[in-house]
């Protein structure tokens, strides 16, 4: 085996430009399927990270009739002493307290239906990062009677800290819920759709507005690792009665942001096939042209006494050397590419930024370095590069000695 490997790599340099246009040809296709692939995962990263993060959690209990009818009236009460055993699980971070419900805002003649967000400021935090949010003004305390706006509602209704908002909407089985509050801070969200239309409240103020003391819209738990999230939800459904709360996770909770990421998946997968079949139209015309003017070569070295498996063999090993190189050459060039845009994600300007924020995405396109993207290409090169062994394999089975040395 070693004698075949010498031969190999010996024959794949007795034509040194022909060897670096192939390789040349793979590596710049690898290289641009590389990049795609991470900014496509990179996107999809920030999008879940963004869901998860600055919203929904990993888990949340809920009323079990909340979710599908986000009413005042569907939230629930949930026992301290329930609470604190949970919180005590090693995989749970903090867990979030939340009364969540609509409002109208108004301040001057300008009036918007908002999400009124009750939260524990500390915790909420914990999670969301929320403070760092923070563009004007102070960041509320527990005992606050004042509240946060986001900064794209701010805009909208032309208020700012200090001013003051109106919040009226439906309270708890149908109470008046009315209330004036002093802006405290202002917030740039990164979530677009929050960021045009929430206001946040410390949850024990949140729970007087609305007349729903001691109750919660959902219990939000931060896990440590992501992976955790099954075996999480399973415990919690194990404790608490399942008749009256609901657990859910969060690809439940976000969809139709999973539809979307498999819709744009799936067209991102065409580009990379169409990609591909320029590969495989590369591989396999180095490796057309590579046996047709090697046939009388092959001829004298059967006809010499090498076996036609063991030459088969070495023609299998000399594209297997192509491939490699090409493989490890395009990883290798993208790897500088791929590190520079982790820290450094392209950020959108102009009409772009509107078009994005309108889809609820934010307008940055990070980088992902997971290592299924490199993984990934390499087993779909190899693949191309077996579906092209096939012919120099049966041309060299099926040699005519004769006919190849008169050639």
């Amino acid at each position: 085996m070693k004698t075949i490997l010498k031969i190999a790599w010996r024959n794949i340099w007795r034509n040194k430009r022909r060897t670096l246009i192939t390789v040349a040809s793979i590596m710049f296709a690898l290289f641009f399927a590389i990049i795609m692939r991470g900014f496509q995962k990179g996107s999809y990263a920030k999008m879940k990270e963004n869901a998860v993060e600055s919203y929904s959690g990993y888990l949340q209990i809920q009323n079990k009739d909340y979710w599908d009818d986000k009413t005042i009236n569907n939230t629930m009460t949930f026992s301290q002493e329930m609470a604190f055993e949970l919180a005590k699980d090693e995989r749970v971070k903090v867990i979030i307290p939340r009364l969540e419900s609509f409002s109208l805002a108004s301040s001057g003649v300008s009036t918007k239906g908002v999400v009124v967000m009750g939260i524990d400021p500390d915790k909420e935090d914990k999670m969301t990062k929320v403070k760092s949010y923070l563009q004007s003004g102070e960041f509320i305390e527990q005992d606050d009677k004042s509240i946060m706006l986001s900064q794209g509602l701010a805009q909208f209704l032309d208020i700012g800290v200090n001013d003051t908002l109106v919040l009226f909407s439906s309270g708890y089985h149908g109470t008046t819920a009315a209330g004036l509050y002093p802006v405290k801070g202002i917030l740039k969200l990164p979530t677009p759709e929050m960021n045009r239309s929430t206001v946040y409240l410390p949850i024990l103020e949140a729970q007087d507005l609305f007349s729903a003391y001691d109750r919660y819209s959902a219990l939000v738990f931060d896990l440590y690792d992501m992976n955790d999230v099954k075996a999480v939800e399973d415990k919690l459904r194990y404790k608490i009665d399942t008749n009256e709360y609901r657990v859910m996770g969060w690809e439940a909770m976000n969809k139709e942001l999973l539809q979307m990421i498999e819709t744009d998946n799936a067209g991102g997968v065409i580009m990379i096939a169409i990609l591909y079949m320029v590969i495989a139209f590369g591989i396999f015309g180095t490796v057309l042209m590579m046996t047709n003017e090697r046939i009388r070569e092959f001829s004298v070295m059967v006809s010499v006494g090498m076996q036609k498996r063991k030459l088969a063999l070495v023609v299998i090993v000399e594209l297997f050397f192509l491939t490699g190189l090409a493989v490890a050459a395009g990883v290798v060039i993208s790897l500088p590419v791929m590190y520079y845009f982790l820290y450094n994600p392209i950020e959108f300007s102009g009409d772009a930024v509107e078009v994005m924020l309108d889809f609820n995405f934010e307008p940055v396109m990070p980088m992902s370095m997971d290592w299924s993207i490199f993984v990934f290409q390499g087993i779909a090169i190899s693949i191309l590069s077996l579906i092209a062994m096939s012919y120099p394999t049966i041309k060299i089975l099926k040699l005519d000695v004769v006919k190849g040395l008169r050639s």
